[in-house]
């Protein structure tokens, strides 16, 4: 391999030696400017007291050692692949019926963070995933996290996935009242 391959894995500490961020880079100095001066100046970066630096002979093997350590050492600025995922078998779930797709498959996913297999604040398996489990479509699958997302269940989250919400918090209900308490027209 060329040196031009060399792919640097990179840590960030705070003064406390907390890890607070974790990444890669061909050039560690120049993405730590980037870091320093882009975006997020006004964040993290002013926080980091020191840097380490590991050497990978290639980007895949970078990449992969990145996933690795941010899942193993979890930073507290990573937000790619630093989720709490929960287990799933699939060979666990029935294959759904031919007909109301949509509130079956609620039920299984309702079953499973109800008995607590999936916790608060865990990453549910993908839609794909969840479809393949129970016989159903990517479509259904969804429509399905949509009726536990108006539970208060599941909290979409763009780019990063459907969680378990951390609390489940009590909709508020309004008093019989309320029209004239409110002094609401009509």
């Amino acid at each position: 391999m060329s040196t031009g391959d060399r792919t640097a894995l990179y840590r960030f500490y705070d003064s406390d030696d907390e890890l607070l961020y974790i990444g890669i880079s061909n050039d560690p100095d120049f993405r730590w400017k980037a870091h320093l001066y882009g975006s997020a100046r006004r964040g993290w970066p002013k926080e980091a007291a020191r840097r380490t630096v590991e050497w990978h002979d290639s980007r895949p093997l970078a990449l992969a050692a990145e996933e690795q350590a941010i899942k193993a050492e979890r930073p507290r600025y990573n937000q790619k692949h630093n989720y709490n995922d929960a287990l799933f078998d699939p060979s666990s779930w029935p294959k759904v019926g031919t007909r109301h797709k949509v509130p079956m498959v609620a039920d299984l996913m309702r079953q499973q963070i109800k008995s607590g297999r999936w916790g608060p604040g865990q990453r549910i398996p993908s839609l794909r995933t969840l479809g393949n489990a129970a016989g159903a479509s990517m479509r259904i699958v969804s429509k399905a996290s949509t009726l536990l997302q108006g539970e208060g269940l599941l909290d979409f989250r763009p780019g990063r996935g459907v969680f378990v919400v951390q609390q489940q918090q009590p909709r508020p209900k309004l008093p019989h009242d309320w029209p004239r308490r409110y002094a609401f027209p009509g």
